[in-house]
């Protein structure tokens, strides 16, 4: 068995374009644009491409065959990666909120009376963090799940 699935790699490559695409279509923060969110076009494929990237993943994640100890370090580091890109998730939220001058409920920030997926924000919801932590979050429960005879008939 190889290392990676074809389907893990493609939808990898999939999502990591959309990524690209939603972030070329998101208005930077020191642009004033009226043109609406093109970058609306791309989130939801993207969004859809993560989720098929995070099954196949989980189906492969599955199908491995390796020793607990083995199974606890990819937890662990899969914990410690996911622990990181929370945090720069969370930093990169701060700075965008920042750089457009509030949230959208105060009067003077760029994005008021927006909701939060507008033409500034679409990269807060699509990027590599946040692809990260959903394949992390996914790696730590298929560990947890394999570690626990209860849940291991569980299907994604």
């Amino acid at each position: 068995m190889s290392f990676w699935s074809r389907a893990i790699v493609w939808w990898l490559i999939l999502s990591v374009v959309f990524i690209y695409l939603v972030d070329l279509f998101t208005i930077k923060p020191h642009v004033i644009s009226g043109n609406g969110n093109l970058g609306l076009l791309f989130v939801v494929p993207a969004l859809a491409f993560f989720i098929l990237f995070v099954r196949s993943l989980w189906r492969y994640l599955g199908t491995l065959k390796l020793a607990s100890s083995t199974w606890m370090k990819i937890g662990w580091g899969a914990f410690a990666i996911l622990l990181l890109l929370s945090f720069l998730e969370y930093k990169l939220i701060i700075d965008l909120v920042n750089d457009l001058g509030g949230s959208p409920k105060i009067e003077t920030s760029k994005i008021y009376r927006y909701p939060w997926l507008n033409q500034y924000t679409n990269t807060l919801f699509i990027n590599f963090y946040t692809l990260g932590i959903m394949a992390t979050g996914i790696t730590i429960l298929r560990i947890f799940i394999k570690s626990n005879p209860k849940l291991n008939s569980v299907q994604f």
